[in-house]
């Protein structure tokens, strides 16, 4: 079996934060406004942040 490359485990990665994101966000009216519960909050964080490093490595991709 070969290992995962970096990008693969990113988008992996970047996936399951959207999954959980909208998860979350389905059942908590709090984190559909501007300031998420205390839950919610590292959720949405985490989301954020794979998203930006998953933009940010498919802007290099295509210069």
């Amino acid at each position: 079996m070969t290992a995962a490359r970096p990008a693969d485990d990113l988008f992996v990665r970047y996936m399951k934060a959207f999954k959980d994101s909208t998860e979350h966000t389905a059942t908590c009216p709090a984190c559909l406004g501007e300031t998420p519960c205390a839950e919610g909050a590292p959720i949405l964080d985490r989301f954020a942040k794979l998203q930006d490093a998953y933009r940010k490595h498919q802007s290099k991709q295509q210069r």
